[in-house]
């Protein structure tokens, strides 16, 4: 695995984790970085770039949870292949729905923690049930109700 043409300012007031992060996003957007290329590794980032793992770890975690990056086990981090459907003016647009869903969430008087798996859930059903995601989720309720099986 080739060392990324990535470099720091830590003269820059944006922090380093910042400076990481949208670096590697314009080189995925300019088609520098492909679909299912593998990352550097954490440790070997940082030393390249002679930061804390610690920074590149949050970039790296940020990327993830934003569906530039996926991590898989036993195959490091990738970049994730992106759908043809969704266009990068669209994320805004996408996130701002996000956060409203995450609003309303939190109001019901549910923990951050768990939007990741709601939406997870949601998603698997809707992909399952594309008609609506009933019967996928009377499944998921009816296991709720007799997590034993009874």
């Amino acid at each position: 695995m080739a060392t990324l043409p990535l470099t720091v300012d830590k003269n820059d007031p944006a922090p380093l984790w910042i400076q990481i992060r949208d670096q590697i996003i314009n080189m995925i957007r300019r088609g520098e970085l492909e679909p299912e290329q593998k990352m550097p590794t954490v440790r070997g980032l940082s030393e390249a770039l002679d930061v804390s793992p610690s920074v590149v770890n949050q970039a790296y975690r940020y990327l993830k949870a934003t569906g530039y990056l996926v991590a898989r086990q036993g195959s490091g981090v990738t970049v994730r292949r992106r759908t043809d459907s969704m266009r990068d003016e669209d994320f805004p647009k996408a996130a701002q729905l996000i956060n409203d869903f995450i609003s309303a969430y939190m109001a019901l008087g549910m923990p951050l923690d768990g939007v990741a798996d709601a939406v997870a859930y949601a998603v698997a059903a809707r992909t399952l049930d594309p008609e609506g995601s009933h019967e996928v989720m009377g499944l998921y309720l009816e296991q709720e109700r007799h997590p034993d099986g009874d």
